[in-house]
């Protein structure tokens, strides 16, 4: 993920917190032999009135009562009650620093009724004005309008057909989380519907326990492209990429084998715009006056474009053209001649044309 979604997008979280605190005291009156109450009442209060009318939630929740009911060990209650607490404690187990059962592991005669109100719960943030406002705020304060999980894909302004919103943990595994907005992120569709799918991100594909980037609490990640050899590659002309992250943390390893991130930056960015993107340098140091005809002008040419791309930020894929340029200038540097030499060529004014890989 290269960079984290403001904090305060989670803080409209009023109607998950509501929802269990309703599935608590559901736990509470079935452990101490009580009725259910008559609707709303099983909700906290703060929450009755603006509730009231919601039948499809009432039914639900009566309906996973009944279900609770059927466990008539207390044990297999409170295993799901424990569930109920560690499936939302999102930041701790991305990181590793706690467990949850999934869904598979608790009573089958609870399931039916937990996804049909978990389910139902997701969709009602939307009649709530929930998810709209996290995404407005999303929006409003990230200034590069883009999907942090790859960086590649665009989203539309609030008012627009929806971005997908992903829930981080699978609610096919992790249901009690399914409404929580500290586990509902925008994600580009090709991210969402191409790459991670249901993907479990607190387990690989061997059963391995990994972490991940909770994505209300994280850094920037930067492409490093230094170790690439510029020539060589899918063809003889255009770069052999290596990929790198800075900083590389164990996260990043998740984030690359869940979101291709390396297969993708190298197969539908860095080869498909690697020529277009050297005419734009090649334009730019025209324009500019900027001159190849010496190493020490050649180096400048590709520094002060650097620092351009870099101050573009994240938009059109101004970060992997930095990343490009920077490589390139690193290796004119260390006196790559082959390299030197096909861009002294392509600066040079008095060349109608060069061949670009």
């Amino acid at each position: 993920m290269l960079f984290g979604y403001p904090p305060t997008a989670t803080q409209n979280n009023w109607f998950h917190e509501c929802l269990i605190q309703a599935i608590k005291e559901v736990h509470a009156r079935v452990d101490a032999q009580q009725l259910y109450p008559p609707w709303p009442q099983i909700l906290p209060a703060a929450y009755q009135a603006t509730l009231r009318s919601r039948r499809g939630l009432r039914d639900r929740i009566q309906a996973y009562d009944v279900a609770l009911r059927q466990l008539v060990s207390q044990s297999q209650r409170a295993a799901v009650l424990a569930a109920v607490t560690d499936q939302n404690r999102i930041a701790e187990l991305l990181a590793n620093n706690c467990n949850c059962a999934a869904l598979s592991a608790l009573p089958a005669a609870i399931h039916a009724a937990v996804v049909s109100l978990f389910d139902f719960a997701f969709e009602l943030l939307t009649d709530l004005n929930i998810r709209d406002d996290q995404f407005k705020t999303i929006y409003d304060e990230v200034p590069d309008h883009i999907c942090p999980f790859c960086g590649t894909e665009y989203f539309e302004a609030p008012g627009a057909p929806r971005e997908a919103l992903d829930h981080y943990l699978a609610k096919s595994l992790y249901p009690f989380a399914a409404a929580n907005l500290k586990n509902l992120v925008p994600m580009g569709h090709k991210c969402n519907s191409n790459y991670k799918l249901a993907t479990d991100l607190l387990y690989d594909d061997s059963g391995t326990r990994r972490v991940a980037f909770y994505p209300y609490n994280h850094g920037k990640i930067g492409v490093v492209l230094d170790c690439s050899d510029p020539f060589n590659g899918s063809t003889p002309e255009k770069p052999n990429w290596q990929i790198d992250f800075d900083p590389y943390t164990p996260a990043v390893l998740t984030w690359d084998t869940v979101f291709h991130i390396q297969e993708r930056y190298k197969r539908d960015h860095l080869d498909e715009g690697y020529k277009a993107w050297l005419w734009e340098f090649r334009n730019w140091a025209r324009r500019s006056g900027q001159r190849g005809d010496t190493d020490a002008n050649l180096v400048y040419a590709l520094t002060t474009f650097e620092q351009i791309c870099s101050e573009n930020g994240m938009r059109d894929k101004w970060f992997l053209k930095a990343a490009v340029f920077r490589m390139l200038r690193l290796h004119c540097e260390n006196g790559h001649q082959r390299l030197k030499q096909f861009l002294h060529d392509l600066l040079d004014p008095s060349t109608a044309a060069v061949t670009v890989p």
